[in-house]
Order: structure tokens, then C-alpha cells, then sequence
């Protein structure tokens, strides 16, 4: 399982938070539609994965809208299998002192990922 330092953004805006690793650049990214909005999870070009974005984040993260950006922690650890990824995350929003654990799994094929 590999940990690394994020980055966090949200834009209130358009309501997405992103969770980027600190030394990895997105090339590819796969989308996963889910029933309260679309997750994105991007690829470097090394077919890692460098970040995830939540679109329609305050419907996974009520009270997101409610607190400053410098105020969320974030950590992500991923375990890549033969077919599959597990990615592992935790959203901090300390004005609210909540965590919110989780865990996606999606199918994986470094093999096509690279050749994107």
C-alpha cells in the first residue's frame, strides 16, 4: 500500500474537491458514475493513481460548504491488485471535528492505462 502527501482543493463554485498526490501529475483519469455524482480518478503516467475528484462533493461531504479549505485534511493509500484498486480515504473537516472513511474499489489494468 502506498502513502504519499495530498494536496486538497475545493471549489465551492462548482462544488468538486480534489485530492491530488504531491509529486504526481494526472495523464489519464476514469470516471465512476455513482448515484449522488461522478468520482474521477486519475492516472500518472507511470499508471499510478495521483489523485481523485468528487464532483457534487457536498452531497458525499454535507458539511464541506461550510468551512475554509486550509480547514480540510485529507489522507489516501492505495493497493493495486491484478485486476482491481482499492483506494482508501480520509476526509477531515475540522470545524465539524468529522471523518469520513472510505473505500472505493475499481477494476485496474495498469497494462491499459499505460498505453492510453
Amino acid at each position: 500500500m502506498e502513502k504519499e502527501q495530498i494536496i486538497i482543493d475545493y471549489d465551492k463554485d462548482e462544488d468538486i474537491l480534489s485530492l491530488s498526490k504531491k509529486d504526481r501529475r494526472a495523464k489519464f483519469s476514469q470516471e465512476i458514475n455513482l448515484p449522488d455524482g461522478d468520482l474521477i480518478v486519475d492516472f500518472s503516467s507511470d499508471g499510478l493513481v495521483a489523485g481523485l475528484e468528487f464532483f457534487n462533493a457536498s452531497k458525499y461531504f454535507p458539511q464541506i460548504r461550510k468551512v475554509i479549505k486550509s480547514n480540510i485534511k485529507a489522507k489516501m493509500s492505495v493497493r493495486y491488485g491484478k485486476n482491481a484498486i482499492i483506494i482508501f480515504y480520509a476526509i477531515s473537516i475540522s470545524k465539524e471535528n468529522s471523518i469520513i472513511k472510505e473505500l472505493i474499489i475499481s477494476p485496474y489494468s495498469k497494462k491499459l492505462i499505460l498505453e492510453e
